[in-house]
């Protein structure tokens, strides 16, 4: 019991402590072996609280007034960025990309950019056909969680004036679509950074690294953006709406 106590103490802090930084990326180069392992052991028993944390949530956003339904999707928006950012990537980290990998478990076997992209969903709790949803043209992922007015689509644009729509376009986290590629791009202030199951050798596996090194991000002449956690995404999470990926 004491055990258990202790436990849920220390992730009770640990959100709250890291609800204040929830949109800042821990870039895979700073993470140690010894984070990387703890944040998969910690990795379903963090699915199930945030699955805990989901139920209380619809509750009380069923029974709040229009202001309070405000502040509660706020908040929902801060934990699932927390949640991807602190959590879900960090365990990724070092999982080896493969054109077909398919795993579903951070650090076991290898995984594809597109089955990256839809497994952190999944796991985040979103109801998205993972598997149909990573075999998709990249935009058809993004299409698939918010109307194409919705999102920025862009030719040839240079890395300034990339970071210059990021900044406009501000904090968050986007889906990203390139060339040949999917990820995921987190704003921070200045702090930009690109994360993906990467196939460029000699690193061939999951990171998280600054947007402008030698990347696919950097080098791709199509990129395509969508920001995640508007508020209908939210009210679908509280739902758990099943997503019909986009034709």
């Amino acid at each position: 019991m004491t055990t258990l106590f202790i436990r849920s103490f220390a992730v009770l802090f640990s959100c709250s402590a890291l609800t204040v930084s929830a949109q800042k990326t821990l870039l895979s180069n700073t993470v140690t072996l010894t984070t990387k392992t703890q944040k998969r052991a910690d990795y379903q028993h963090n699915i199930t609280q945030l699955n805990r944390y989901r139920s209380q949530q619809y509750k009380a956003y069923r029974a709040a007034s229009s202001t309070e339904k405000r502040r509660i999707l706020n908040k929902i928006k801060t934990r699932l960025e927390t949640e991807l950012t602190q959590n879900i990537f960090p365990a990724w980290y070092g999982t080896p990309w493969d054109f077909n990998g398919i795993t579903t478990r951070p650090g076991k076997g290898k995984i594809a950019c597109g089955y990256f992209v839809s497994t952190c969903l999944t796991h985040l709790g979103y109801k998205v056909p993972r598997i149909k949803l990573a075999q998709q043209p990249s935009q058809k992922i993004i299409r698939t969680f918010m109307a194409r007015s919705s999102m920025d689509i862009s030719s040839k644009r240079s890395l300034s004036r990339l970071k210059q729509q990021l900044l406009i376009s501000g904090n968050g986290i986007y889906i990203v679509g390139l060339d040949t590629h999917v990820g995921f791009v987190t704003v921070r202030g200045e702090n930009i950074s690109f994360i993906h199951s990467s196939y460029y050798n000699p690193t061939r596996y999951v990171k998280a690294e600054p947007y402008n090194t030698k990347n696919p991000l950097a080098d791709s002449k199509y990129r395509v953006f969508g920001k995640l956690f508007h508020d209908q995404m939210l009210i679908n999470w509280l739902n758990q709406k099943t997503y019909v990926v986009a034709r």
